[in-house]
């Protein structure tokens, strides 16, 4: 399923999209809630009534006539990772790291995929623009494929782990670089920095329909291709099967002695190539005109404007 949260004559729906219609859960059965977490917490429940009942239901708009907000408005809590290596070699040049520096960082990383918390309260969808920061000169994106846990779980293992994701969707974690790197010499993570947007959507793709990407000789890789565009230019194209703490190294840490819940994001941190820190200068940072898309096969293109 294809599952979004949108507006739509000034009400919000719980739905799913289809053959370009979107369908209100409630419109299929009232008995389904209208709210992506408690339908994603009675999942099981809920799936028959919609194979029972979707090909009878009268759309509630056409996808057009929708304005797409955050499937998750506002998601339980959300961790933010760094899985990729080729984004975290390449901050790193950009922060300036010394050889020495960068060694002893890198044999961190590759050990523990640490993560921080950030806000649940600034989820925005793509039908949601996002205004400049107003103190920040550098405005940045990072382009990132967030899961949304199922169930939940504590010290879940690794080889458990795959059967806690609900799904996944893109997420660009907007990031002031400035107040960042200034903040981060505190030896704290990112706050403020962090502190004003996260982009999501357009939809949460559950994993049945994904499994078809999962590497034949390493599952908990994913073979889907991803682009970024910025105002129509393709800048980088990757695949999230560039990806080293796999979705299942994040939720198995995530679990060591706390419990994980439906409605849950662990984002996966950025893809190589997907935020503009990384081309030191090349490509300006974000300004207030900018589109960008963010695409990733199999579940769709995320596209923002910032004004």
């Amino acid at each position: 399923m294809k599952l979004a949260t949108i507006r739509y004559q000034d009400n919000v729906h719980a739905g799913l999209v289809k053959d370009g219609n979107f369908y209100s859960f409630r419109g299929i059965d009232e008995r389904l809630p209208n709210d992506m977490i408690e339908f994603i917490e009675k999942y099981e429940d809920c799936r028959p009534l919609i194979e029972e009942k979707l090909e009878q239901t009268t759309p509630t708009c056409s996808v057009n006539e929708a304005k797409f907000l955050s499937p998750l408005p506002r998601p339980r809590t959300f961790r933010d990772f760094m899985s990729f290596e080729e984004h975290v070699i390449n901050s790193g040049e950009a922060a300036g790291f010394d050889d020495v520096t960068m060694k002893n960082m890198l044999a961190v990383w590759r050990r523990l995929p640490a993560f921080y918390f950030t806000n649940t309260n600034v989820f925005f969808g793509p039908d949601e623009p996002i205004k400049m920061h107003p103190h920040s000169q550098r405005f940045d994106m990072e382009f990132e494929i967030a899961v949304v846990i199922g169930k939940e779980g504590i010290n879940i293992s690794k080889d458990e782990a795959s059967d806690y994701i609900f799904g996944m969707t893109i997420l660009n974690d907007w990031s002031a670089r400035d107040i960042q790197m200034e903040e981060m010499q505190m030896q704290l993570g990112p706050a403020k920095g962090k502190d004003y947007a996260n982009s999501m959507g357009p939809v949460i793709v559950t994993m049945d329909e994904l499994q078809k990407y999962a590497l034949p000789d390493d599952p908990s890789k994913y073979d889907m291709a991803t682009k970024l565009y910025r105002n129509g230019e393709l800048i980088r194209e990757n695949n999230t099967k560039s990806i080293y703490h796999t979705y299942c190294d994040l939720i198995a840490y995530s679990s060591r002695e706390t419990k994980i819940y439906p409605g849950d994001v662990l984002g996966s941190g950025t893809i190589g190539g997907g935020v503009m820190l990384e081309y030191m200068g090349k490509q300006p940072f974000v300004h207030a005109g900018d589109k960008i898309d963010m695409e990733v096969e199999g579940i769709g293109t995320l596209k923002m404007s910032v004004i």
